[in-house]
């Protein structure tokens, strides 16, 4: 083999022959890395394709078309106006009608929607799961949760809005799993309180001039809502591509620096005999190929197979139905090649590294000196001051993100804390000296394998990471004690919905009666303090439109919904501490909101669209910000200004403690039974479910790290541990070894993973970060004391055992 052959020579061809033979020779001992990268293959490619799949756009709004609108049925001409002027606009429609409808108990009325499920466009929103679909009058289809409620099922006939059903069929959305509806018989005569229309105008040319006599009465060019872009979807590809490469590199990196060691004297006789460095880093590289090939085949069809049996949790988490081989294939096929990239790119470090030592040096197998650590300390720091700001550049929180400065600041991150790892591992040191003696030379013996112990911290740092900031970005989207619907000790009682408040024309004995009623449900929760919440109303409609709400006006023609603002009586007023001594004379509204605000009447002359108060007399009073409690009041003086009236919306009961499960039970049985509803606050289990995976996932990436880790260092310290106990060592000093060396690895991740997670957290959540108070410590302190003590626990029952001989390794 002569030093001058080139790459594409016989010698290479020779080199990658060895390599193969020595890989299979050796593939037991190999086995642990190769077991640990398809763990880690199998992870990236079932949780890409996960996170792609709950991300995706579903058709949930639009079905087959690319655009809807919605009116609500005012008159019949109106209405027929309406239809005239979309389909002459936009050529074929497709009409769906909904029509409220209470339900007993329920705060939310029911939508009785009258489809047709063969439509154009709407056939994707409707899924037959049982039965039939309806096709006469007097049938339902029910969605499962409405079923459950009305405790019905296929056969059963119930009554609904003072009409009895035949219920023949069990129905979805199945682009949105939390949509409940009643499915009834298409029907163009069906009465109905607002029709959406579902069309294509992809193709629909700009208009000019003025409008056709048909448009008369149509403002779709104001609220019409088109499908959106894919954008998200790409950036979370990006995104999870990116980590879970990054991951594979990492562990790899971690098992080759110990395969390199291991093939030390091998390498340094292939060298004495003639081989150059490009020959003994081809040796390496082939190497990384071959177990990277292995990896990548295998944990592909792991994964994929992952995915297929996590079909049902996917499409809980994604809100919409999944084929079971739904999969995103080319990014599948993307991860499986970019693992055998990255196994080889792994192998390329430890490689070029040996084939620089002397001939002398590699054939005595000691390890190489430890390089200083202040160079990649620096280095450290600047990539992640780096990718800190670039993470912070991109804006991960804002709907404008921008996908390529997010990579780059994640990868600068990734490779910060891959450069931080070597003085961490330099730092056990310090603490060595003070130690007993099998604790010191376990930390001792990592800061002796500087290389393999750094390449194994930075996986275990980035596996932590990953899910840490899994935990702190579920925390960031929960509820905050002060945000959400309500808060855990308020409960309210409602007519029904607030856009659908009772008749201002009640008579005083129909609203004495709701308040008994009312009373009825708050007596069940014991002696709770109760507010009546009256909302204002314009008594000359008819039609008995929606409330006057608060609103933000976007354009001279546009207003953007806030809330239906309640009337400041002197009992809300006391209850939350404003002094109407404070309130100006001309005040109309009452809000904690400090940018520009209005009132809307909701019930103007014409069918034009909201008018808005022009007065605009605001004050701002501090009020809490849950969403269906009071955060916004009218004056009473308003109502008389502009002649509005109160109308009984509901009932706020506060109480001294939280809610418990058996007194809302109680509350909505009551309430059922007086025909009310009511509402506690929202609680989001999904994200809980989310952050409790994240931490054991985490938890047992780290702890697979750990092992891989401390099995092929231990192996490779076989004849230090035969020197050990030919001088007299006990199998407790074996023991603490081990334990000593998988805490230290663990406690060191922590620390680093939670470091680099909230640093690229703080940088993402720049401008809410009040978002990420408090810590999630119930997931942070299990993950921080338990996997040390699992790591150092499992190291001590699993070592100990007396070497079987006392001879060196033969020289392979």
């Amino acid at each position: 083999m002569s030093k001058n052959d080139g790459p594409s020579g016989p010698a290479r061809r020779a080199i990658v022959r060895w390599a193969w033979r020595l890989f299979q020779r050796e593939w037991r001992q190999q086995l642990l890395l190769m077991a640990l990268m398809t763990m880690t293959v199998a992870a990236a490619v079932a949780g890409a394709s996960m996170a792609v799949n709950a991300s995706s756009f579903g058709q949930d709004d639009f079905g087959d078309a690319n655009s809807s609108a919605q009116f609500d049925v005012t008159t019949p001409e109106v209405t027929a106006g309406n239809l005239a002027g979309a389909r002459a606009r936009f050529g074929t429609v497709e009409t769906i009608g909904h029509r409220s409808v209470s339900l007993p108990g329920s705060v939310k009325p029911l939508d009785l929607r009258t489809q047709d499920p063969n439509g154009t466009f709407g056939s994707p929103l409707l899924a037959l799961r049982k039965g039939r679909y309806p096709v006469a009058a007097n049938e339902l289809a029910l969605t499962r949760s409405v079923a459950d409620l009305l405790g019905a099922q296929v056969g059963d006939r119930i009554v609904l809005d003072d009409v009895e059903w035949a219920i023949v069929g069990e129905v979805e959305n199945p682009n949105d799993l939390k949509d409940e509806f009643a499915l009834t018989a298409p029907d163009d005569n069906a009465v109905v309180d607002s029709i959406t229309l579902l069309f294509d105008n992809r193709d629909l040319a700009p208009r000019s001039g003025p409008p056709a006599a048909s448009d008369a009465n149509t403002e779709f060019h104001l609220g019409v809502m088109s499908r959106g872009s894919d954008g998200p979807v790409a950036v979370l590809v990006l995104i999870a591509a990116t980590v879970a490469m990054a991951l594979v590199g990492l562990v790899a990196a971690s098992g080759f620096v110990v395969v390199a060691q291991r093939r030390q004297r091998q390498l340094g006789l292939l060298s004495a005999i003639g081989a150059t460095e490009r020959h003994l880093r081809l040796v390496m590289l082939a190497n990384g190929a071959f177990v990277g090939a292995v990896a990548a085949l295998i944990g592909t069809v792991l994964g994929v197979a992952a995915r297929v049996l996590a079909t049902s949790a996917v499409e809980s988490a994604a809100n919409h139905r999944l084929g079971r081989f739904d999969l995103p294939w080319s990014l599948i096929i993307e991860c499986g090649l970019l693992a055998i990239v990255m196994a080889t790119a792994a192998a390329w470090w430890p490689a070029r590294s040996l084939s620089r030592m002397p001939v002398m040096a590699a054939l005595s197998a000691r390890p190489t000196r430890p390089r200083p650590v202040r160079r990649s300390l620096a280095v450290a720091l600047a990539l992640l001051g780096l990718g800190v700001g670039g993470i912070a550049a991109a804006h991960p929180t804002d709907t404008t993100v921008r996908p390529v400065v997010l990579v780059f600041g994640m990868l600068g991150a990734v490779i910060g804390v891959v450069f931080a790892a070597p003085a961490a591992i330099r730092g056990l040191a310090v603490p060595a000296a003070r130690l007993p003696f099998a604790a010191r030379l376990a930390l001792r013996d990592l800061v002796r394998y500087q290389a393999r112990s750094a390449a194994a911290l930075a996986a275990i740092t980035l596996g932590l990471g990953i899910s840490i900031s899994v935990v702190g970005i579920a925390q960031a989207n929960e509820y905050r004690a002060d945000d959400g619907n309500l808060s855990s000790r308020q409960l309210v009682i409602r007519v029904g919905e607030v856009r659908t408040a009772t008749d201002p024309n009640l008579t005083a004995a129909e609203r004495a009666s709701l308040d008994t009623h009312a009373a009825t449900v708050a007596a069940t929760l014991g002696k709770p303090t109760m507010y009546t919440l009256d909302v204002a109303r314009n008594p000359t409609d008819a039609t008995i439109r929606e409330p006057v709400a608060q609103a933000v006006q976007t354009d001279p023609h546009s207003f953007r919904f806030v809330s239906y603002p309640f009337i400041a009586t002197p009992e809300l007023l006391a209850h939350y501490d404003i002094d109407p001594a404070t309130i100006n004379a001309d005040t109309d509204l009452l809000t904690t909101r400090t940018d520009e605000v209005t009132l809307l009447d909701f019930s103007p002359k014409s069918v034009e669209g909201p008018a808005p108060d022009a007065s605009n007399r605001v004050q701002v009073v501090d009020l809490p910000s849950y969403s269906s409690a009071p955060n916004a009041l009218i004056t009473e003086a308003a109502l008389s200004r502009h002649g509005w009236v109160a109308a009984r919306a509901g009932w706020l009961i506060e109480m001294d403690k939280p809610l418990t499960t058996a007194q809302i039970a109680a509350a909505r049985s009551a309430a059922a039974d007086v025909g009310l509803a009511i509402e506690t606050r929202s609680t989001q289990d999904s994200l809980a479910t989310l952050r409790t995976v994240a931490t054991t996932s985490g938890a047992l990436l780290a702890l697979a790290i750990v092992a891989m880790t401390i099995g092929l260092i231990r192996s490779e310290a076989a004849a230090d541990l035969r020197t050990l106990t030919a001088t007299g060592a006990a199998s407790h000093t074996r023991r603490t070894l081990t334990a000593c060396t998988a805490g230290a690895l663990a406690v060191l991740g922590i620390v680093l993973g939670a470091a680099g997670a909230y640093a690229a957290l703080i940088a993402g959540f720049h401008s809410q970060l009040y978002k990420l108070t408090p810590l999630p410590f119930a997931e942070l302190l299990p993950l921080a004391v338990g996997l040390p003590l699992v790591a150092m626990t499992a190291g001590w029952l699993l070592a100990g055992r007396e070497p079987r001989t006392f001879s060196r390794q033969t020289l392979d």
